[in-house]
């Protein structure tokens, strides 16, 4: 009998391990998501800033400008949402955000976030980013000539 309720009650844990691995599921699909959208904001990120540099001495061209200062607007509404995140109830508060956004018309998250962003223009902007690292990382030649 004791043997009896020893599975049982084995039965019962696994059974329960199962439901919970289940309810995680969409969880963790949820912030790979996440982790996704911020890795590739932090891509563009780079880029803007690498734009900036360039553009500081003379080098980026007027669609790469506009580029960058469109990444820059998307820091920026990051910076916003991330106001919010520190306030009191914001489980609550960011997705009522987004959705007024939405009915107003106003883009509130992110374009790494959006939805419907195409995926070969993420594809196009990792390739500008690996060519801009490669480019910075090459050493300048220094004039020394006196």
């Amino acid at each position: 009998m004791k043997h009896y309720i020893i599975r049982i009650t084995q039965s019962v844990k696994r059974q329960n391990e199962a439901v919970k691995d289940r309810a995680l599921i969409p969880i963790k699909q949820g912030l790979l998501t996440v982790k996704q959208g911020l890795a590739q904001e932090s891509r563009e990120t780079k880029l803007m800033l690498s734009t900036y540099k360039r553009f500081s001495k003379g080098q980026a061209s007027k669609q790469e400008m506009e580029a960058a200062n469109k990444q820059f607007v998307d820091v920026i509404r990051g910076l916003g949402l991330g106001v919010l995140v520190v306030l009191p109830f914001a489980p609550i508060t960011l997705p009522f955000v987004v959705k007024l956004g939405e009915k107003l018309g106003v883009n509130v998250l992110p374009s790494a976030f959006m939805l419907d962003k195409p995926e070969d223009e993420m594809v196009e902007v990792e390739q500008k980013i690996e060519v801009l690292v490669k480019s910075d990382n090459v050493a300048q030649p220094k004039d020394n000539d006196p």
